[in-house]
């Protein structure tokens, strides 16, 4: 197992021959297809060990890697070290021996169609092990561990190895404890003096992967103090610590924006922050006339400014008329409350690799939120992206943040927006019609098949207009490389 896996890395030695068509980009334009992956239709599952032992035959294989698990049956066949090399951790959690041989390889990209949920029983104790002690930690993981200190507060660093993908941070049940889930690895600290939540934190903002949790510390009688001691690494408990999957959350603002389209902004009741990757949604949770409804909802940062994370998280809403879910959460008021899932999606901004230097966002009405944090990502100081927003909507009147966005215009050279009207007035001056080929020719070259390829394309809007831009882009030739549709 441990050298088949080594196969994906690229070394020729561990590699097989594969049957013509099962190449990598032919396992993308697969994942792209349509084709249901998972074998679950999509819905998310909790899955025990007892349940993932059940699923390791050639035409039935789940894998449980880092918490997650996944249905690796279609791509057994598509495996650089074989099917049988990877068959050895079919029905099992592979963690640990992925870690051993490659735990710098992007997994979740080459099988982010493949999830079937996650593990609800602990995963393998091993990739926790590492004795508490002062002083940067490396875990198997490959996350470094630092702290540092001043008079008033205290900041804990975690150096990742691969790109953040999963972060969560609590406080609870133990004030004198922090616990952090970064990329299915726990890490507990305990704490010599209290602290304040909720705490400050940055994310990775260049490649280095590095987070930074500032938490305030409690000043008591006698002013500041400063920590006399290093705080001590917390073992796993025997049990494995969990996080609900839906968590309660208050209404802390809501705005509305436009004649129908609302902000809204949520905070956890509990010490709870839930970090969500760049492009993946969560579901919000309510019980409604005696029946439980979730919805699924993008989280959206401030375009104007560099993107702050505190426990809040906002979202962008459109009340339709006939929307039970939508019409009921646009007239919340301020402390009610409502739950909201762990954070799903596929996308990943490793997708819009280095050689990208143009990036077209397609967007219709809301489907423009998930486009928010992918431009306030793309625009960052350090990266050299062009950004083209190209944005559908029925009359000026729907057009989300017009102001915001032109502000970000005059503001940053590297970003254009551009609008399409399909009920325009008369003194529009700007495009008008519906997505067509021609208007796509008008911002996207054809695709030139020369790499590196520079443009990459995002589109996201209703299921049929997202069908339709993926259909005009096939027509010019893109690879499913260059370009990713938001669904559902």
């Amino acid at each position: 197992m441990a050298n088949s896996l080594g196969s994906a890395t690229g070394n020729p030695r561990n590699k097989v021959s594969l049957k013509p068509g099962h190449s990598l980009m032919d396992w993308i334009r697969l994942g792209n297809s349509g084709v249901d992956l998972t074998g679950t239709g999509g819905v998310l599952l909790e899955v025990t060990k007892e349940q993932l032992a059940k699923h390791k035959s050639i035409d039935d294989a789940w894998i449980c890697l880092r918490g997650k698990v996944y249905n690796i049956t279609k791509y057994l066949d598509y495996h650089p070290g074989g099917v049988e090399a990877l068959m050895e951790g079919a029905g099992t959690d592979a963690t640990t021996l992925f870690n051993q041989v490659h735990s710098w390889v992007n997994f979740e990209s080459i099988l982010n169609k493949c999830v079937v949920g996650r593990m609800v029983a602990a995963v393998d104790s091993d990739i926790f092990a590492s004795p508490p002690k002062p002083g940067p930690v490396k875990h198997e993981s490959a996350i470094k561990l630092d702290w540092s200190q001043q008079s008033k507060s205290v900041t804990f660093y975690l150096y990742l190895k691969e790109p953040l993908a999963q972060l969560s941070i609590t406080n609870i049940p133990d004030d004198d404890e922090l616990w952090v889930l970064a990329n299915g690895i726990w890490i507990g600290w305990s704490l010599l003096l209290p602290l304040k939540w909720p705490p400050s934190i940055n994310l990775p903002t260049n490649d280095m992967q590095k987070v930074e949790i500032k938490l305030d510390k409690v000043i008591e009688d006698g002013g500041p103090k400063m920590w006399q001691e290093v705080p001590k690494q917390l073992p796993l408990p025997a049990e494995e610590k969990k996080i609900d999957s839906f968590l309660p959350c208050n209404v802390v603002s809501i705005f509305q924006i436009n004649h129908n389209v609302y902000t809204i902004t949520l905070e956890f009741l509990d010490k709870i922050y839930r970090y969500v990757p760049v492009g993946h949604h969560v579901a919000l949770q309510a019980s409604l006339k005696g029946q439980i409804i979730t919805r699924n909802y993008t989280p959206i940062t401030n375009l104007l400014h560099q993107p702050s994370f505190p426990t809040g998280i906002t979202f962008m809403v459109k009340s339709y008329s006939n929307g039970i879910f939508s019409s009921w959460l646009t007239t919340r008021k301020v402390g009610d409350i409502l739950k909201i899932s762990e954070p799903c999606g596929t996308f990943s901004v490793s997708y819009i690799n280095e050689t990208v230097t143009h990036l077209i966002l397609i967007a219709a009405g809301t489907g423009f939120t998930p486009m928010v944090r992918i431009i306030n990502w793309a625009l960052q100081p350090h990266k050299r992206i062009n950004v083209k927003l190209l944005f559908f909507n029925k009359s000026e009147k729907d057009i989300i943040w017009k102001r915001e966005l032109s502000h970000l215009m005059g503001k940053n050279s590297r970003f254009v927006v551009e609008y399409v009207l399909s009920e325009a007035n008369s003194c529009w001056k700007g495009k008008r019609g519906y997505i067509t080929p021609q208007l796509l020719e008008t911002v996207l070259p054809v695709y030139m098949k020369c790499i590196p390829f520079p443009y990459f394309v995002c589109v996201c809007g209703p299921s049929s207009f997202t069908q339709l831009a993926e259909r005009y882009l096939q027509d010019m030739d893109y690879p499913t490389s260059n370009y990713y549709c938001f669904r559902g």
